[in-house]
């Protein structure tokens, strides 16, 4: 498209309403001739005096224009002098210069013809053609050795660039990404430069090459499209829409820079970096395209049919696209969602990858990007639980039979929620005795998260522990029963006689030896010990300040492992031990607990995995036998070591 801008004058162009048009000879101008009112437009007789030098250009023998005057009617015209074919007639309207006559304005168009056609049949000899092959041969192998130095300067230049940004600290580091860009779309520039100069020059040195690109530029610079008062060309509509989405990339980019480099540096808000990003972006898009009017002399009023058309289209074809992109804008000024949120849309649940103009990405749990348009978050209902605060509640229903004893189902439930490391301490878990079902007692659990993204697996897990605690305490978890009760006169009788003939044939048909007693089963003659459950006091314990208090000034005392006392530095050995009776002494003396009391709190905190005993597998006793606080572990310590080693 630009070489045919390049290579052609701004009025050598054909339209209806153009009052010039050009005559060409293999491609190249010659002269323009003008419109004639009422008679001929420039247009016809352009072509017609085109399409008979195309005859003339193609004979072998020189041609010569000789100017015929008419001296009936004054007119003159030129023609062939060997074939007396009539070539074109000169006119008042294409009078160059005011004191010029007919007669001198015809002399000065056959000169400039017979010019041009010699020079025409030149190049249409093989000679010529073969040179002009050479020419476009060597072109071509010289462009082919600079584009080639360009993409050796451009690979050079940019490791050159890295390098110098990676090693300095200078106050152009922070523009590193800009510049780079910028580079390497001038080393572009540049390689597409050089290839169109090299188009032009080829396409000059072949005449058939040259006609086409005539043709061409004719049909595109030919202002035949109607928009409002004013006609323009195709080529200018086309150059308008490259601009145009040109003028968008620019001012995108533009936004991002300001946003990177100024607003980030500002330390100004997320929230607001983007607003303002976009706000620049629109604004920079809607001066530009009135710029480009200016420019290529467009009449913004002439657009006004144009507008009115789209507005119609809009209203009924394009609607929804037009409701997505202000959607956008409104969730952008907004931002009731933003990238990283977890939210829930209909069936869609997942993480917002990014929000854009007309639609939003969101990325399912099973990492699956789904396109979902901008209006569905201000028409529907959107859940997100990433919006303020992300702690969030769980609910989980439970069901027992009727005959489970309700203290143990609580405490159960809260055993089963307390030990997920995911579940928050605070707000504590509740248990919630929803109602009495047809077949169930219906409970609900509700605990609190911080990783609203975990939720399912959450539940997932929670559903195991609360399974397995209510196996552990024998409570049953009922199955929808039905009691159907059939009554009538007859049935009884009816049961009675299917029985007497059922226990007939049988005896009739079989014998069967006496029923030798069997010896019980292992399982059936050992006698399975009922599970002992933790009390329900255990429900109201608040671990985390108990677990303070005997780790505090007036916490439990420790002492030093035997085995470290055979060691050379014992006097640097921390004493981080204590043992069963001591941990029981505490909990009578600080806690006011019995002794059994105390010995179901200082099971739990075990089973919890606070304190650790260092005989694997051992239970909590009133003994000698020596226990650490979880932090303290050999296990503990080796995790701190993995994840930090320094």
């Amino acid at each position: 498209m630009t070489w045919v801008v390049c290579s052609l004058p701004a009025h050598s162009q054909l339209a209806f309403t153009d009052p010039t048009a050009t005559v060409v000879v293999n491609g190249r101008k010659v002269f323009e001739v003008r419109e004639v009112p009422e008679v001929i437009t420039a247009a016809k007789r352009a072509r017609d005096i085109n399409s008979r030098l195309e005859e003339e250009v193609q004979k072998a023998t020189p041609v010569e224009i000789e100017v015929v005057v008419n001296e009936e009617n004054g007119s003159v015209y030129l023609q062939s002098q060997k074939s007396e074919a009539l070539i074109a007639t000169v006119t008042e309207v294409d009078l160059t210069n005011p004191g010029f006559q007919l007669e001198q304005q015809a002399t000065e168009w056959a000169n400039a013809l017979e010019t041009s056609l010699r020079q025409g049949q030149l190049e249409r000899r093989p000679a010529y053609l073969q040179r002009a092959l050479l020419y476009t041969l060597g072109v071509l192998g010289g462009a082919i050795s600079i584009h080639l130095c360009l993409r050796i300067l451009g690979r050079r230049s940019i490791r050159f660039l890295n390098q110098q940004f990676s090693t300095s600290t200078g106050p152009l580091t922070v523009w590193e990404r800009p510049i780079t860009f910028f580079w390497r779309l001038g080393l572009l520039g540049l390689k597409v430069g050089l290839w169109l100069i090299v188009a032009i020059y080829i396409i000059d040195l072949f005449p058939q090459l040259r006609s086409w690109r005539h043709i061409i530029a004719t049909l595109l610079t030919a202002k035949s499209i109607a928009i409002g008062d004013n006609r323009y060309s195709a080529l200018s509509l086309l150059l308008l829409l490259a601009l145009t989405i040109g003028l968008w990339f620019a001012a995108r980019l533009i936004a991002r820079l300001f946003r990177i480099y100024v607003l980030r540096s500002a330390q100004i808000e997320p929230r607001l970096q983007d607003i303002l990003s976009v706000l620049v972006q629109y604004v920079l898009l809607f001066l530009g395209v009135i710029v480009l009017f200016q420019l290529l002399g467009i009449d913004a009023s002439s657009l006004a049919i144009l507008a009115s058309l789209l507005g119609v289209g809009i209203g009924f074809g394009v609607q929804n696209i037009t409701n997505n992109f202000i959607s956008g804008f409104i969730i952008t000024l907004e931002r009731p969602i933003e990238v990283g949120d977890f939210i829930k849309i209909g069936d869609l649940v997942g993480i917002v990858k990014q929000v854009g103009a007309r639609s939003t990405e969101i990325n399912t749990l099973d990492r699956v990007t789904i396109i979902v348009p901008n209006s569905q978050f201000l028409e529907n209902e959107v859940i997100n639980w990433s919006h303020g605060d992300s702690v969030s509640r769980l609910r989980i229903p439970v069901s027992v039979a009727y005959n489970s004893d309700i203290s143990q189902v609580k405490t159960a439930l809260l055993e089963a929620v307390k030990r997920h490391p995911e579940v928050l301490l605070r707000p504590e878990p509740e248990i919630w005795f929803q109602s009495f079902g047809d077949s169930a007692l219906n409970f609900e659990i509700m605990v609190w998260t911080g990783e609203p993204r975990k939720q399912f697996r959450v539940k997932s897990d929670l559903n195991y522990a609360i399974e397995a605690s209510l196996r552990r305490y024998g409570i049953e978890v009922p199955f929808v029963q039905q009691d159907v009760h059939l009554e009538s006169p007859q049935l009884e009788a009816i049961i009675t006689i299917l029985k007497q003939q059922s226990m007939g044939e049988s005896e009739s048909v079989y014998s069967s030896p006496p029923s030798i007693p069997t010896q019980p089963s292992v399982e059936e003659t050992i006698e399975q010990p009922e599970p002992s459950p933790l009390p329900d006091l255990l429900a109201n314990v608040d671990l985390e300040a108990l677990f303070e208090a005997m780790q505090g000034p007036t916490g439990i005392a420790l002492q030093i492992h035997p085995d470290q006392l055979h060691g050379e530095d014992t006097e640097l050995v921390e004493p981080n031990y204590f043992t069963g009776t001591a941990a029981v002494e505490w909990l009578e003396q600080q806690r006011d607990y019995t002794h059994a009391g105390a010995m179901v709190v200082g099971q739990w905190l075990l089973h919890k995995g606070l304190i650790v005993s260092t005989t694997e597998g051992q239970d909590f006793e009133d003994s000698q036998t020596l226990y650490q606080f979880y932090q303290d572990s050999p296990a503990a310590v080796a995790k701190r070591i993995e994840a930090d080693p320094t």
